[in-house]
């Protein structure tokens, strides 16, 4: 079977274009998987212009993304521009180059998704974070006016705030509706999914098929060492609806009941704009045992998690974070917000512990109980990583999307 994707990263060719990681590892990973397996080409947004090329198994189609420039920039940014639509006619072409079986596309946060308008080649389109929540839920703490007041003034006069990016999701939104319109058939893999889909595509046959993770994850297993300095963890990114300010506010809350702790997040910087807002919302300084870490490579985020007692997830609205299910694959002890699909990540009290979105005395509350209740804690991270091999099985989900590949591509679609 000939199958295109069209996806946002270039997945497997990333290391031999030299790129700097731009995250989307469950797409790598699944590539390697599938791409023996099916006559693969993949199709992706690049920052330049450049050929076709085949690397082992795959072919793959760049799409520059904008024109270079700095004033390109500058306006976009003004405009709070997406990408264009004459891009649908390069993935026209794509198609009409490689003529596939089948299209799947991952995500509709992109504008890949159109092309369902220009074709009749039977496609399934992945369901990644939905723009049209993230967006309702995007001011869930801190608000528009926080922003306002506290942003720099350099990233105000740049357009570099998060109100663009409020802006922006808006016409992305916009583009998502349009497409979930065309869409006959998705993959979702939680609950939350399965329902908004329900009513943003309620014409399109619903697949469920989880995500192969990073390799490190299945390699390495979690063990509790006895806590003398407690050892937290959270991996964000500096969105908003990240949910920091919970953290922030949790910290302080640790701090008053005199916990000995460290806590470390991944993925942002102390000087990250979105730090100095979150803290200056919750009207609380930043605590002194919040280590910001940066991004960090696998190898570097693994032997963190490995090292930590506990992992807190934040967000006000996710849908399955990678961050957490590796986190929850490795067998940690997890606490997170119960919002969008995380719910079926874990089950309270079984697998890890779900607290009420945004609220900070809960996430302290956890993780003391977590601290002071030993058994409690491996129990829960063994239920965890024996919940996570399975339902990140790479044979299952290799042979699960094979089989909807099949059901799409022949039209045997449950009714």
């Amino acid at each position: 079977m000939k199958v295109l994707w069209f996806c946002f990263t270039p997945s497997l060719s990333e290391s031999y274009l030299n790129d700097k990681p731009t995250g989307g590892g469950w797409i790598k990973s699944l590539e390697k998987n599938i791409q023996s397996k099916v006559d693969l080409s993949v199709a992706f947004y690049y920052e330049k212009q450049l050929d076709p090329f085949k690397l082992g198994d795959t072919t793959y189609y760049p799409v520059q993304r904008f024109v270079n420039g700095q004033l390109s920039k500058v306006g976009r940014r003004i405009f709070n521009t997406l990408e264009p639509k004459e891009d649908i006619a390069a993935f026209v072409k794509i198609i009409n180059e490689v003529k596939p079986d089948l299209i799947h596309v991952h995500g509709s946060e992109f504008s890949f998704g159109l092309i369902q308008k220009f074709t009749n080649i039977p496609t399934v389109l992945s369901l990644q974070g939905i723009v049209t929540v993230y967006r309702y839920k995007f001011f869930s703490k801190i608000m528009f006016f926080d922003i306002v007041r506290r942003a720099k003034l350099k990233n105000l006069l740049f357009f570099r705030t998060a109100i663009n990016t409020y802006f922006l999701f808006g016409k992305a939104r916009d583009r998502e509706l349009e497409i979930l319109k065309h869409t006959k058939n998705l993959i979702g893999r939680t609950v939350w999914d399965r329902r908004v889909s329900r009513i943003l595509a309620p014409q399109a046959q619903y697949f469920h098929n989880d995500e192969i993770l990073r390799d490190s994850f299945y390699k390495s297993e979690w063990n509790y060492e006895p806590i003398s300095q407690l050892n937290l963890i959270t991996i964000n990114g500096p969105d908003i609806y990240k949910g920091i300010e919970t953290l922030i506010y949790a910290a302080h809350l640790l701090d008053d009941s005199n916990i000995d702790y460290k806590w470390s997040v991944a993925g942002i910087n102390k000087d990250d704009e979105i730090v100095t807002i979150a803290s200056k919302s919750t009207g609380k300084p930043l605590s002194g045992n919040i280590i910001f870490l940066g991004k960090l490579d696998e190898n570097a985020l693994v032997n963190k998690l490995l090292k930590a007692n506990i992992y807190v997830a934040t967000s006000h609205i996710e849908n399955s974070p990678n961050s957490l299910c590796e986190a929850l694959l490795l067998g940690m002890p997890s606490i997170a917000t119960h919002a969008g699909g995380t719910n079926s990540l874990i089950g309270d009290g079984v697998d890890g512990i779900l607290i009420q979105d945004g609220d900070p005395y809960s996430m302290a509350g956890a993780i003391i109980e977590l601290k002071e209740n030993k058994e409690l804690a491996i129990t829960i991270g063994k239920n965890a990583r024996t919940r996570g091999l399975e339902r990140h099985n790479i044979d299952r989900i290799t042979t699960g999307l094979l089989d909807i590949y099949k059901k799409v591509s022949t039209n045997k679609t449950n009714n």
